[in-house]
């Protein structure tokens, strides 16, 4: 993302939070807002905004970072896209710790795991129905990781292992790789019976 405001004026205020003048970090956070919260919104959707907290404060801290960090002796990239690949590292990173020390699957949008319903059948056979799914959904969830869960979740809905390793800041061959590991504990847990 590119910021209306030409090098010389970055140059200047990068130098103010170097040297830890009062207001200087909130004034880099203000033009780099846009590019903020871009990225935390691409890492984020649909958590709670408690867990948004704590990505937005990751961003800054990696905006930070990248404003003590940024060599101002090159000329070939400019303090934007540095910023730009040093937050979205470290939402990236932050995501995949996240999930991992989470004791819960990453909440995936109702829409994408929508059931397929073709409107017949009487209301007692749709609740047996969906007692049944629920059970089988509780079931996979007890055998997987909660990464493999948000994985196999996404994978179900439709997402493609690129889609999927772009949201999850993994590459498509390694959720290709997940996909099919998944696959064989959910064969090896439905063929050892209940």
């Amino acid at each position: 993302m590119k910021a209306n405001h030409n090098s010389a004026q970055i140059e200047i205020l990068l130098d103010r939070v170097r040297k830890r003048e009062k207001n200087a970090f909130d004034d880099l956070l203000e033009m780099y807002d846009p590019l903020v919260r871009a990225e935390v919104a691409h890492y984020t959707s649909g958590l709670d905004a408690f867990d948004v907290d704590d990505f937005r404060q990751v961003a800054w801290l990696a905006l930070y970072r990248a404003s003590l960090s940024f060599d101002l002796s090159q000329s070939k990239v400019e303090f934007g896209l540095y910023a730009k690949i040093c937050i979205s590292n470290a939402l990236s990173s932050f995501l995949r710790a996240w999930l991992i020390n989470s004791k819960t699957e990453l909440p995936v949008p109702d829409e994408w795991l929508a059931e397929w319903d073709d409107g017949e059948g009487d209301p007692a056979h749709l609740l047996m129905e969906e007692e049944a799914v629920q059970l089988l959904r509780a079931r996979i969830r007890k055998v997987l990781s909660p990464f493999e869960n948000c994985v196999w979740n996404l994978y179900m809905a439709g997402c493609s292992a690129k889609k999927i390793g772009r949201a999850l800041g993994k590459e498509p061959h390694s959720i290709e790789n997940a996909v099919y590991r998944i696959r064989r504990k959910l064969r090896a847990e439905l063929r050892s019976g209940d």
